[in-house]
């Protein structure tokens, strides 16, 4: 009796072990939270953060001349519970690989060339690659939608076909 007690005891304590390392349903998972405490007037929405902005297919044609340029596309930056008790303006610089004939534009990457990438804020100024802004970007308490618009730009009377990528990082400076 007390074998069949002890052998009773031993499986009961295996499968408690069994069913204690899988969860009851489903499978296991994790979440990663990812953010940062700023000093800054705002906070930038994180879909602001990373984005990718179609330059879509342009013809090779659409460049006759040095300075000619592709239809606008437009993007956004978000910028959130923003406190103007702190400051009132913001300016963007956009820095990024620099064209070796204009530095002024993004350099592309792929086999498209004589081609670069144009910024522009939406008050029409041109963003030069490296440089901030010079008209400030008037904060309102809240949340404030900062329009920009990027575009192909030839930097040769002939742009030869092919993908034409490129990265840009931004910073916000407040004042």
């Amino acid at each position: 009796m007390k074998k069949l007690v002890a052998a009773t005891a031993v499986i009961a304590l295996f499968s408690s072990f069994a069913h204690a390392a899988t969860p009851a349903t489903g499978n296991p998972g994790t979440i990663r939270f990812i953010g940062e405490i700023v000093s800054g007037a705002c906070g930038i929405d994180p879909s602001s953060l990373d984005q990718t902005v179609p330059l879509g297919q342009v013809p090779a044609g659409t460049f006759k001349a040095v300075g000619d340029r592709s239809s606008p596309e437009k993007f956004d930056i978000v910028l959130t519970e923003c406190d103007t008790s702190t400051y009132k303006n913001a300016k963007f610089t956009f820095t990024g690989t620099q064209d070796a004939n204009v530095p002024a534009l993004f350099a592309t990457t792929g086999l498209a060339t004589n081609v670069g990438i144009r910024l522009q804020a939406s008050a029409g100024e041109f963003l030069d690659n490296g440089k901030e802004q010079v008209a400030p970007v008037v904060l309102q308490d809240g949340n404030n939608t900062v329009s920009f618009a990027a575009m192909y730009e030839s930097t040769a009377a002939t742009v030869t076909p092919g993908e034409a990528d490129s990265v840009a990082n931004f910073t916000v400076a407040y004042n």
